[in-house]
């Protein structure tokens, strides 16, 4: 039997779709100055051969790839700021899948338009469900964690209306549990299969919300081997939360991302960028960077680690799991804590 059009329950089981993030055409950069411009294309440039390579890593496990379009830029100006927005590179950050609904934000008209096509086709679909948002600012992938019955959701610093119709109806299917770490769930560990995560220590719960589970962790995060450590000019000549070869010391760059475009950077200086992967199935796993004793390690377990390039990550700060979101996998709600009731 065929699955719904949208169907994941966990982030382990045998994908069949997903989304993969885009950035803005090369065009989009022609109206500012000639410094800054050019990084932006060269940025975009190399963002985006090495998108294609991840997108043919994935149609080489015969996973269906859907990708952002870009029409018009004046679709993506901020109304609030009148500065344009971060272009949907990240979606995993917006857009979260549930059993077979998809939840999309309710009034950031710049984060589904890109997806317009592929939304209406899911809502044209009778076997799954676009679902609004309520609470954007929480309830997205990299906050929720999908382990069949059981939903971890990092509410961070907000203090969210858990009794509200939004919660109550996933409580008639799962468990939820709330933590408050601070940040996003996906920087700090993945399932890479029931039993087994891989992990940082920016999380303490662990031995709470997978009691007995094996977990493999990551001593330092990868920018301890990027060129840039050491690096000492101050900003705005270097701003090493940002840090790019093709960004290097321009101060005029840096002060256009500063002024204009904060929310299109974070703090790469922090992200473990192998962690924040994305797997095909239990014997599969898609990962940034390159980190051969990881991969050794998870050899020995039954796991192939597929390396893939992105060579801009620490301008954008997102890696595999950021990139995409896992639309179809051959999954159903199972309960792995059956003692939890």
């Amino acid at each position: 039997m065929s699955l719904p059009l949208i169907n994941s329950h966990n982030s382990w089981s045998q994908l069949e779709e997903c989304w993969l993030g885009d950035v803005y055409p090369v065009e989009w950069y022609e109206h500012l100055e000639p410094e800054i411009r050019d990084i932006f294309q060269t940025l975009t440039e190399i963002t985006q051969q090495d998108l294609k390579s991840i997108q043919a890593t994935l149609a080489s496990f015969d996973v269906i790839v859907q990708r952002p379009v870009y029409d018009c830029i004046d679709d993506y100006i901020d109304i609030v700021t009148d500065q344009l927005s971060k272009p949907q590179i990240t979606p995993r950050d917006h857009f979260v899948v549930i059993g077979n609904n998809l939840y999309v934000p309710t009034d950031n008209n710049h984060l589904s338009l890109p997806w317009r096509k592929v939304l209406q086709k899911y809502k044209t679909n009778k076997t799954c469900n676009v679902v609004k948002n309520e609470y954007k600012q929480v309830f997205h992938g990299a906050n929720v964690v999908r382990v069949g019955k059981d939903i971890i959701i990092d509410q961070d610093v907000f203090d969210l209306e858990k009794n509200s119709n939004f919660f109550l109806q996933l409580e008639k299917d799962y468990r939820l549990h709330w933590e408050k770490n601070g940040g996003h769930m996906d920087g700090c560990f993945a399932i890479l299969r029931p039993g087994l995560i891989l992990a940082n220590h920016y999380f303490d719960g662990y031995e709470r919300t997978f009691p007995g589970w094996e977990i493999i962790y990551l001593d330092n995060p990868t920018y301890h081997a990027h060129p840039s450590t050491g690096y000492q000019q101050p900003y705005p000549v270097y701003n090493g939360k940002f840090w790019d070869t093709t960004v290097g010391t321009n101060r005029m760059f840096n002060e256009h991302i500063v002024k204009h475009a904060q929310d299109w950077v974070g703090n790469y200086t922090e992200t473990y960028f192998e962690l924040n992967c994305l797997s095909i199935n239990e014997s599969n796993v898609i990962m940034l960077a390159e980190n051969e004793i990881l991969a050794n390690d998870l050899a020995r377990r039954g796991i192939t680690v597929h390396w893939v390039p992105f060579r801009t990550r620490s301008f954008w700060d997102g890696a595999m799991h950021c990139l995409t979101v896992d639309i179809r996998r051959q999954s159903m709600i199972e309960d792995f804590f059956p003692e939890r009731g």
